[in-house]
């Protein structure tokens, strides 16, 4: 039985780029469902390799990590959750401080 997260995820609906490592020409904008300190669930358009290394930046660029994919899930025809393993970031995402999210307008 799963014992549950060992970092809390926070819900967050905002926007940041994620590009391939490999290929900065594949990247696109994708929306954050949920964060924590180590780790991020974004929801894109197209699916992402599992083990594929990624880097992700704010909507400035000032604020960037790098990440690897850890699970990629259809839940559209055109919609995929990617699950993120952060491996390197220009600051902690936790309760505090979300360096790498910007919010969406309502």
């Amino acid at each position: 039985m799963l014992e549950g997260r060992k970092h809390p995820r926070t819900p967050e609906r905002s926007v940041v780029q994620i590009s391939a490592l490999h290929d900065p020409r594949l990247a696109e904008l994708t929306s954050v469902e949920n964060v924590s300190s180590h780790g991020a669930r974004v929801t894109t358009e197209r699916p992402w390799e599992l083990g594929a290394h990624v880097a992700m930046k704010s909507a400035t660029g000032e604020l960037m990590a790098r990440a690897r994919v850890v699970y990629c899930q259809a839940i559209g025809p055109r919609a995929f959750a990617v699950g993120l393993d952060l491996l390197t970031q220009t600051s902690a995402w936790d309760n505090q401080s979300k360096p790498l999210m910007v919010k969406q307008p309502k």
